[in-house]
């Protein structure tokens, strides 16, 4: 009778294990796709998301023998009435007509990445590529478009070549910016002004409120204001992800110093540093009871600071 039992729970077992995941993902193979009458040649199936389809990318501009390239993480396919740029996982596209009439605009469905396949919604398909959607019975998807070889010469001229290549910095840069806004919804300001605009204190809590590419707005307890950047390293340089003295037990009026950039005696070599940053040059001298240095910081104009710490490591005289 035990033995019945256990058979039983462990045919059981099997069934769920061998049909639940069958199950799970019945809705997304349920679908066939067709292109010009030919079955799609992919090993992937349709991808749902938010109640819209996605299809293998590259299995369908392979099938249709279309033009198209991904070069640092920018995909561009090359239509013969026009040349598109695309990051996966972001909505910013840029595209450019046969006249190189430049447009940016925000998909309504991104090109996703999925278990690295890339997937594209049929919107994107019918939108920018001209393709025709049909949904038939059984699931069947029938997509119909025109001859995606014909010339498009008119992408490789040098000066449309250049054009179009600035225009994909520009999206990687604006889009590897808006994943680094996402990603990071609070940051601290590592210098007392963001951009050109001046604050009381560095080190304090900015709070991303929106964002268009490198052109972030950001509220903190003064004031609400939006700053540009130039690059990701401009980014990375203005703004860090966490609070470089939250894990100091230091006192708060130490804290506030070093926010304000005032540099007081019995400040150490650590507060120091939070404070003004690398010294211009450091000299080491012996005393009686050990030793000693000097931190000199060369300002922009003519003004040189010194800074004398004790044999205890902690700033004894300050000379400007």
């Amino acid at each position: 009778m035990k033995r019945c039992i256990s058979y039983s729970v462990l045919f059981m077992f099997l069934l769920v294990y061998i049909f639940v995941p069958l199950n799970a993902s019945a809705n997304e193979s349920e679908y066939t796709v067709f292109i010009n009458g030919q079955q799609l040649n992919t090993e992937y199936v349709p991808v749902i998301r938010n109640n819209a389809i996605f299809i293998p990318l590259w299995d369908v501009i392979g099938q249709l023998k279309m033009s198209a390239e991904d070069k640092n993480g920018v995909i561009r396919i090359n239509h013969p009435s026009r040349v598109l740029l695309i990051v996966p996982d972001q909505t910013m596209m840029t595209y450019f007509g046969s006249g190189m009439d430049e447009h940016n605009t925000r998909l309504e469905y991104s090109i996703i990445s999925q278990d690295y396949v890339l997937y594209a919604p049929l919107t994107f398909l019918s939108e920018y590529l001209d393709m025709q959607i049909a949904y038939g019975e059984d699931g069947k998807i029938d997509i119909t478009t025109g001859n995606f070889s014909k010339d498009i010469s008119w992408t490789t001229v040098s000066k449309n070549k250049q054009k179009i290549e600035m225009a994909a910095s520009i999206l990687k840069l604006d889009t590897d910016a808006e994943t680094f806004w996402r990603n990071n919804p609070v940051l601290w300001n590592k210098y007392r002004p963001v951009g050109y605009v001046a604050m009381k204190e560095k080190y304090k809590k900015q709070n991303v409120i929106s964002f268009n590419g490198t052109t972030v707005t950001l509220a903190n307890n003064e004031k609400q204001y939006t700053v540009s950047f130039v690059s990701m390293d401009a980014i990375t340089q203005m703004l860090i992800t966490s609070d470089p003295l939250e894990s100091y037990n230091w006192s708060e009026e130490i804290k506030t110093s070093i926010r304000q950039e005032i540099v007081r005696t019995g400040m150490t070599r650590p507060m120091v540093e939070l404070t003004w940053g690398t010294p211009s040059d450091i000299y080491t001298y012996k005393v009686d009871i050990g030793f000693s240095e000097t931190w000199i910081y060369k300002g922009d104009g003519l003004k040189t600071h010194y800074l004398h710490f004790d044999w205890s490591g902690k700033v004894s005289n300050i000379e400007s």
